[in-house]
């Protein structure tokens, strides 16, 4: 181990046992199954349709047109805009999550999200634009009163929105389950596309990226800041929309043909397809494990009601419809929007940057950075930045500067989520509550503590019964020990429960014991080092917790060092300072002498004692933040004050001895010393 960066970073360095390739599942075939289908269907004996592609979202609560048949809903509401400026708007600086995550939570959530539904655009088009506010600073600076965002509703089955018994729903066109439809696709021509036909590989460019789309197909390119042909193809057509999410696309492909490289030496004989569908089932597996050992559990809290719910699999049920509720995919799932900053950065191993930061209104379908960057700085970025709290608040970059800028193809992410749920015919907050189960609110001040927002919803909505799912869900108080209010947790347990429970194909129903071992023992952060140069990662990538401590003590030897016989000063105050010189937090020790600093970024730090009796102050060694971790040891010892010697105290004057009488008189001249008669 290399001790010094071993104490730089202040835990250890993963053993390089840790990141050699596992190989034990590239020995053998997975599973008695078949291969799972690539558009879902089939995965249910009795529906085989339950969860494919192309299938309706499911409704856990009424539909609520206006007409009860397909008439978009919140005719009696504020505009969407509206609402987004009174309650979206976001403070300069933001608002940093209070539980440490890292960009890679909502990076992960999107990357889900893209395996799980994607509602395409009606054709027709049909057109239902946000109003703008007269004089909105951005969308309406001339006071015209007669701007929109554009938006047009989604695709929907045609057999329904045929009456009130019968009202529109919307399509979902990928698979539901978690099957890495966004990685392999949902359909046999993506998927062959993305293919290489030979050793059981995922087609790749220069640099290991992603492969182009050369084929011209369907790709989504939004902003239109780069042509069709600069952009990767992938198995959603969503993967260009930003880095972060392309850098996420980049490494399970690399982890795709990691795998067949594997199980290929193992077992010269297989086929492409067997080595490609042995890669397929054992990258699906990762994503499932991923996804409900660490992401839902950071999401929902460790320890919490939610997370449990959602650890207990008791096997496959065939009776549970896997399928994605429009209540999930429309409302809550999109809470991530709420957790972007408005910058990506580029960041080595050890944290430095390497690049200038991209702000994200530049970043959208801007796939050309990838291919200057590659997909290290970004992954190292993602696990090492915190991102902005869940809430009703947006960045400014999506909520004025989505894919352009106001007036120029630019939209409001807030808004489009709220007109989306119009759209849907979704129900307000207060009945979607009561459909899953919980209590209908009478009043804003049960929905959050924070009296700013209970002010605005009630200003905005009037009634608690008239309020967005979308806004709702967010504005809420996080449960205990969670990130999520109590609605979009009950939303999105439900969904990931049938998610699990309804896949015949769910890895701990299908592989064997020890391969699913295997799949157990396998993080995010395992996948980053393996397939990447970023080796530098703490355990868990979906948090960035780190901290700074150690004692101040009586330094009785001056040797710097504390031995056992040496106490902690308690009361002393201690300053972190920066690398620049600026100090930045202050605290004193507890009554052992302790001291703590935490939520530290990126960084070298030095630590600023003052001595309680005075002096010149101590400062400790760098220590550096390269990664998330615990710096303890950061001990500094005050050396007790070296002794005064006391001072002598000055003698009186020795008096002046008094001289015999004979002498006296001898020194006179005569007479008697008895008489003193001369």
């Amino acid at each position: 181990m290399n001790r010094q960066l071993s104490h730089r970073i202040g835990i250890p360095l993963v053993s390089p046992e840790r990141l050699e390739p596992r190989s034990m599942m590239a020995a053998q075939p997975l599973s008695p199954l078949p291969p799972e289908s690539i558009d879902g269907t089939g995965n249910n004996a009795a529906h085989a349709d339950w969860g494919s592609a192309g299938v309706d979202l499911l409704r856990r609560s009424a539909a609520a047109y206006a007409d009860g048949i397909a008439a978009p809903s919140g005719g009696d509401r504020p505009g969407a805009r509206a609402i987004s400026n009174a309650l979206a708007q976001s403070p300069a600086g933001g608002i940093t999550n209070d539980r440490d995550f890292t960009a890679f939570v909502y990076a992960w959530g999107q990357f889900l999200d893209h395996d799980l539904s994607l509602t395409a655009t009606a054709t027709p088009r049909e057109r239902f634009s946000i109003p703008v506010p007269t004089g909105d600073p951005s969308f309406d600076p001339a006071g015209t009163g007669a701007m929109t965002i554009s938006m047009s509703r989604s695709a929907f089955d045609p057999a329904t929105g045929t009456a009130a018994g019968n009202p529109r729903q919307q399509v979902n066109s990928i698979t539901a389950f978690i099957d890495g439809s966004q990685v392999y696709g949902s359909d046999a021509t993506r998927a062959a596309a993305l293919r290489e036909f030979s050793g059981g590989r995922m087609k790749t460019s220069a640099g290991n990226l992603l492969p182009f789309n050369t084929a011209g197909l369907p790709n989504a390119n939004d902003a239109h800041v780069v042509a069709d042909s600069q952009l990767f193809l992938a198995g959603d057509v969503r993967a260009n929309e930003n880095p972060e999410l392309i850098a996420v696309q980049t490494l399970f492909v690399r982890e795709h043909n990691r795998i067949a490289a594997a199980a290929a030496a193992k077992n010269p004989s297989w086929t492409d397809e067997q080595l490609y569908q042995h890669a397929r089932r054992i990258v699906i597996a990762e994503l499932q494990k991923i996804t409900y050992d660490e992401f839902l559990p950071a999401l929902l809290g460790a320890g919490t009601p939610a997370t449990a719910a959602l650890r207990a699999y008791r096997g496959y049920r065939p009776d549970v419809n896997p399928g994605i509720a429009t209540e999930f995919s429309t409302a809550a799932f999109r809470f991530g929007h709420s957790m972007l900053g408005d910058d990506i950065k580029f960041l080595d191993d050890s944290g430095n940057e390497v690049r200038a930061a991209l702000g994200l209104r530049d970043a959208f379908f801007n796939a050309p950075v990838v291919s200057q960057t590659g997909i290290d700085p970004i992954l190292k970025y993602l696990a090492s930045d915190r991102a902005q709290e869940i809430d009703t608040k947006v960045v400014d970059d999506v909520r004025n500067f989505l894919f352009g800028a106001p007036g120029q193809g630019g939209f409001d992410l807030a808004a489009l989520n709220i007109q989306r749920g119009r759209d849907h015919g979704l129900a307000d907050y207060n009945s979607v509550r009561a459909a899953y189960g919980l209590p209908r609110l009478t009043s804003v001040a049960q929905i959050t503590d924070d009296v700013a927002v209970q002010n605005s919803l009630a200003a905005t909505y009037g009634s608690v019964d008239k309020i967005d799912l979308w806004v709702g869900g967010l504005a809420e108080k996080h449960l205990p020990g969670s990130s999520l209010g109590e609605t979009f947790t009950r939303i999105i347990v439900d969904q990931f429960s049938r998610l699990r429970d309804g896949d015949r194909y769910w890895y701990q129903n299908s592989l064997p014991a020890d391969a699913v071992r295997e799949i157990q023992n396998t993080s995010l952060a395992d996948i980053v080092r393996r397939n990447t140069q970023v080796k530098n990662l703490q355990g868990d990538v979906f948090f960035f917790r780190t901290l700074i401590g150690g004692t101040v003590f009586a330094d009785l030897n001056r040797d710097g060092r504390r031995q056992p016989q040496e106490t902690g000063l308690a009361g002393t105050t201690v300053s972190l300072v920066t690398a620049a010189g600026a100090t930045i937090a202050t605290t004193t020790t507890d009554a052992r002498g302790n001291y703590v600093f935490k939520g530290l970024d990126l960084g070298s730090y030095r630590v600023v004692v003052t001595p309680p009796s005075g002096g010149d102050a101590v400062t400790s060694r760098t220590v550096s933040i390269t990664r998330g971790g615990e710096i303890r040891d950061n001990d500094v010892g005050l050396a007790p004050k070296a002794a005064t010697p006391p001072s002598r105290p000055v003698a009186p004057p020795a008096p002046r001895p008094t001289p015999p009488r004979a002498a006296v008189f001898a020194a006179l001249g005569t007479g008697s010393p008895k008489t003193g008669i001369r």
